[in-house]
């Protein structure tokens, strides 16, 4: 059996913000959101859920059963085994909510550059960059939204840059970036293939914040890629200008 993460009680709970049969849910309570955050990712038994969290039976037991109530996950009969329930997700992750985080960007230094700007394109970059900002400070995480976003853009041009020349559809995805002024792009290696961008329009002036910043871009790259393996394709960032890195590195699993 796959070794199974338990959960962290010591940690702050976050508020993870769902939505599901067209209503929005804002979870809360560290052993609700360890199990929807796990869900995401991977379907699950009802034991690999019981050693995920660390609870007694019954415990989990009612926390699986109010979120089937609520609409967030559901379950199905193994198909190796009609007696056990698989659990999976039944709702879209839009994002988190944490009130005790320390604020990450400098908002008035942001607004304070808008008047020296004089090419459009850099005043709506740094108009997004605020947006985004405004919402961090606030302990509001849409990295979520901006990463399926991202993938709405990658399926709406994939037709665009598609071919079944890998290298070809890269030079394609490579001129995409820079005439829409996304950045510049450098493919460092074939195997795995690996992704550099220079200048990148959603983090290049962010402040170091210590982790990646970069989810549109990944959704769009998610989709393109997915497309041409014709298969689920997970990209992760890797280096970022906001982890202090001279670029944001992609790798294409």
């Amino acid at each position: 059996m796959k070794a199974i993460k338990k959960l962290d009680t010591k940690k702050t709970p976050q508020y993870k913000i769902f939505s599901s049969n067209n209503k929005v849910d804002v979870v809360k309570g560290q052993v609700k959101v360890k199990i929807l955050d796990s869900l995401c990712y991977n379907n699950m038994s009802f034991n690999e859920i019981v050693e995920l969290t660390g609870k007694a039976k019954p415990t989990v037991s009612q926390h699986l059963r109010e979120l089937v109530d609520e609409g967030l996950i559901k379950s199905t009969k193994d198909t190796t085994d009609a007696r056990r329930k698989i659990f999976c997700i039944n709702a879209e992750f839009l994002g988190e909510l944490s009130r005790d985080k320390e604020s990450k960007f400098d908002i008035d230094e942001y607004f304070t550059k808008l008047p020296q700007l004089k090419d459009p394109f850099e005043f709506y970059r740094l108009i997004l960059r605020s947006l985004r900002a405004e919402f961090w400070n606030e302990g509001i995480n849409i990295d979520p939204i901006l990463y399926n976003a991202g993938k709405r853009v990658g399926d709406v041009f994939y037709e665009e840059l598609k071919n079944d020349n890998l290298e070809i559809l890269l030079k394609n995805i490579s001129k995409f970036w820079e005439n829409k002024q996304l950045g510049q792009i450098e493919i460092k290696t074939l195997d795995p293939l690996t992704i550099c961008v220079y200048d990148c329009f959603e983090c290049k002036d962010l402040p170091e914040i210590g982790e990646p910043a970069c989810s549109f871009d990944s959704g769009v790259l998610d989709s393109i890629f997915s497309k041409h393996f014709n298969r689920n394709i997970t990209t992760t960032e890797t280096e970022c200008y906001a982890m202090g890195n001279e670029c944001c590195t992609f790798v294409i699993d």
